[in-house]
């Protein structure tokens, strides 16, 4: 392809090659040969002003890719379940995920354990699709969690072993069910379970807005590298985390949250390997306070104390770290991108000073971080009914209950109370969310 004399901004060609050879300014392609200039080069015209704060898109029409009886957008665990039990009912059914793969904040956002699966008695309180992640885990040796023999012991040996491995494993001085998971092993997973269900997956498509007919939600529209695309189905699910369809469909939701909760933070999880934690463990057994006094000066450096072991099969050199970001809001890009900075600054603050000065960790690395920022609490559908802490705190189990999750983090107490979840929007009709 031939390039011509002069481009549109009036700078040629030669001044061009001569501009970036000179400056170090770097040329890159744009679609079939064009070129997109430098800052660095020069031209005699000025940069088109923009009048006002927004601006004017052109009207489109979006193609229509596929059709289905339900669309789930997101692909974490609650859209993993949402689409493998339609699919399993027999509903085409649609998977709508941004990431090059599936499990959401279980294995892109390195929160790597399911956590409260059984009560104080040690009965399993939660098991269906979760405990058919973990079967297929457990097949593949890329799970840990305490022996079922010993769900409800507290017994204090017992107790101080499973603390020690990880803090999830126990509450109130008494063993529970949670679940470390292998994150690569866990995404394989996921791939096979919506394909054996029959889901048709659509990767690395970001579900952006619903396709709406009045009040009624009658489809999705997505973004891809192959363009702007639309799934028409009889429901749509909202399985994002974000409900980051709620705002464009008009249900109601709510974004304002206690920022002294764990769930108003952000997560920069990251994963330090080739640590000899059997060296650290000793050092830790035999200089409890000297060791204590070590992370206040990581915190006092803004760094990162404290840290959970892999505890997986062939990973005993392998630590997590899960380190949490005050926000503003965890829907604005501008904090979203604040805390990766930020996140990964202190990151190295905190390698640096384990490397040099706590015993095991001497020749470790980083090794992985993740690739999307754990979020908990941003926008909230708000159902036909709103669960209230008075509800929490009686003995009274709703009619249309349909989960029970045991709720072991209030204590003794919390146990006593079934929690209920009504998955109708009070506006938006077919749109359903799940987190």
């Amino acid at each position: 392809m031939k390039f011509s004399k002069k481009v549109e901004n009036g700078i040629t060609r030669r001044k061009f090659v001569k501009s970036t050879a000179i400056k170090g300014a770097a040329a890159f392609a744009i679609g079939a040969g064009r070129l997109a200039l430098p800052a660095t080069a020069e031209s005699n015209e000025s940069s088109p002003k923009i009048p006002g704060r927004t601006i004017k898109e052109a009207v489109r029409e979006t193609r229509v890719c596929r059709t289905a009886d339900v669309v789930v957008v997101g692909g974490g665990p609650g859209g993993i379940g949402a689409a493998l039990t339609a699919a399993r009912s027999g509903a085409d059914t649609v998977l709508i995920e941004r990431y090059g793969h599936l499990g959401g904040m279980g294995t892109g956002g390195l929160v790597t354990i399911i956590p409260n699966l059984s009560d104080f008695s040690g009965k399993q309180q939660i098991g269906g699709i979760s405990q058919e992640w973990v079967d297929r885990l457990e097949r593949r040796e890329a799970c840990d969690y305490p022996k079922k023999e010993h769900w409800g012991s507290n017994d204090r040996k017992l107790v101080a072993y499973y603390e020690d491995r990880s803090f999830f494993n126990v509450r109130e001085k008494t063993v529970l069910c949670s679940v470390h998971i292998d994150a690569e092993i866990s995404k394989c997973i996921l791939n096979d379970m919506v394909e054996e269900a029959g889901v048709k997956t659509y990767l690395h498509s970001w579900g952006t807005e619903p396709v709406m007919d009045g009040n009624t939600v009658k489809g999705v529209i997505f973004e891809s590298k192959s363009g702007r695309q639309a799934v028409l189905a009889k429901v749509v699910i909202d399985s994002t985390g974000d409900g980051d369809l709620l705002h464009y469909s008009g249900a109601d939701f709510e974004s304002d949250i206690d920022r002294t909760l764990r769930i108003a933070n952000l997560s920069f999880s990251y994963w330090i390997a080739n640590v000899d934690l059997k060296k650290y463990q000793d050092y830790k057994k035999a200089h409890a306070q000297e060791l204590a006094e070590q992370m206040r000066e990581i915190r006092n450096r803004g760094g990162h104390p404290h840290f959970l072991t892999s505890n997986l099969k062939d990973q005993d050199s392998l630590v997590w770290i899960f380190p949490r970001y005050a926000n503003s809001s965890q829907v604005d890009v501008e904090e979203l991108t604040r805390v990766e900075f930020v996140g990964r600054k202190e990151m190295l603050v905190t390698h640096d000073y384990y490397k040099k000065n706590l015993p095991g960790f001497e020749h470790s690395y980083i090794v992985l971080t993740n690739p999307q920022l754990g979020t908990r609490g941003s926008r909230r559908v708000v159902g036909e009914y709103v669960l209230t802490e008075k509800d929490l705190n009686t003995n009274e189990p709703f009619k249309d209950t349909i989960a029970i999750f045991p709720d072991v983090d209030r204590g003794s107490d919390s146990l006593k109370y079934p929690l209920t979840s009504e998955l109708l929007t009070r506006h938006g009709e077919n749109l359903s969310a799940f987190s």
